[in-house]
């Protein structure tokens, strides 16, 4: 009989503890697996596969697909989650995550004049991460 009740078990915290240091990317089952492993802690997959349901079930963490990556990935997040989104930099591949308030102005705008909600857990946005953009700088800057 489910009671609702969130039972915080030593895996369970495992799983979580390393979900949230990896705060800002986004991790997969497989490398979650292995970073248990290296850390000597025994979960198995099923343990895995079952803790992230319960996990975003209660909205600790968001999954979320990305282009290019064949697994499901897995992202923190943080209690007041409504003001981040996330960046897939399409030079590098790599995504950002960037917590800013100005987002808020527009997910109420969609919500009030639209009748829509955005769920950021799982809202994407395409562009190139700063990283990228400084080298296209440096190299369009040299002679």
């Amino acid at each position: 009989m489910n009671t609702g009740k969130t039972y915080k078990t030593r895996q369970r915290e495992c799983i979580l503890e390393c979900i949230r240091k990896k705060a800002d990317a986004y991790i997969t089952i497989q490398q979650l697996s292995e970073e248990l492993e290296k850390q000597n802690r025994k979960v198995g997959l099923t343990t895995i596969y079952r803790t992230l349901d319960r996990l975003e079930a209660e909205k600790a963490i968001a999954r979320v697909s990305i282009d290019g990556v064949a697994a499901a990935c897995y992202r923190y997040l943080p209690k007041k989650n409504d003001v981040f989104f996330s960046m897939k930099c399409e030079q590098c591949g790599s995504v950002v995550n960037i917590d800013c308030a100005e987002l808020s102005h527009l997910y109420r705008h969609l919500s009030q004049a639209h009748q829509i909600a955005i769920n950021p857990g799982k809202t994407m946005f395409y562009g190139t991460c700063a990283a990228c953009c400084a080298d296209r700088e440096q190299r369009t800057a040299q002679p």
